[in-house]
């Protein structure tokens, strides 16, 4: 029986590439690495030197609107995840890109037909550290403040939609998952409709889970650890910890506390 695709999103650095990896390791479920589809649809980069020329910015010349721009190629988007994971002998597909909480709204338009949500969330200073060593210049703020603010432009996104949608959306805490794999993966799958395959925590870190855009360190790690949690403590100054205890406020008491 064909299942409901599988949309997943979080801040940046929050293990939405881990997740994305244990997903597409399972013998049904196809998970690639991320295509920036609404991030070139809306132009979405701090910094693009030749956004006038790109494709989605030159069809508007042909007196496209936007709705029906997204009409057509969020179409053949979602074809070619059909496409793909047929070519990968499997089932069923899902979508993983940390910006996914922005376009939630987009993605009811696309499958209307209706898709499981994973909101991936992590301690936002752990996020916030590992951030701050990779960079990410093009897409997040060179400022630690506004990080800091997009971070809870994320969070707040992601949680008003599962707040709607409580009964296809799942929020899982990245410290679970490395703490308790097993048991969180035993949790997730069944909440999908599958089968748990333990094979999947030895497989998500084999080279058929492909090459693309994810995070550089997760296709080395060869087991799920937890070696990353509290890295704050020696990653951030005590004005980072500061500030992001003032600007997120009761966003992520149970981190901050």
């Amino acid at each position: 029986m064909k299942k409901l695709p599988i949309i997943i999103g979080g801040f940046y650095r929050s293990g939405t590439s881990l997740v994305r990896r244990l997903l597409d390791a399972h013998s049904r479920i196809h998970c690639g690495p991320e295509v920036k589809f609404f991030k070139d649809f809306y132009g979405d980069y701090l910094h693009d030197e030749l956004h006038h020329v790109r494709l989605f910015s030159t069809l508007a010349s042909l007196g496209l609107t936007e709705e029906e721009m997204l009409t057509i190629y969020g179409r053949a988007f979602v074809e070619s995840h059909e496409l793909a994971a047929r070519k990968a002998g499997k089932m069923r597909w899902a979508d993983k890109n940390p910006e996914n909480v922005l376009y939630l709204q987009q993605w009811d338009r696309l499958l209307p037909g209706g898709f499981f949500f994973l909101q991936i969330v992590r301690n936002p200073l752990d996020a916030l550290a590992s951030l701050k060593e990779i960079g990410f210049y093009k897409a997040v703020p060179t400022s630690f403040d506004d990080k800091v603010r997009l971070l809870k432009v994320f969070r707040g996104e992601g949680a008003d939609y599962v707040a709607r949608h409580p009964e296809s959306s799942l929020t899982l805490c990245y410290e679970d998952i490395v703490r308790k794999p097993r048991a969180i993966l035993e949790h997730l799958f069944t909440w999908l409709g599958e089968t748990f395959e333990p094979e999947v925590l030895e497989r998500f870190s084999l080279p058929e889970r492909g090459e693309g855009i994810e995070d550089p360190k997760v296709k080395t790690t060869q087991n799920v650890h937890d070696y990353s949690i509290g890295r704050w403590r020696q990653d951030l100054t005590q004005e980072e910890i500061y500030t992001t205890q003032s600007i997120l406020g009761d966003t992520d008491a149970e981190f901050l506390a």
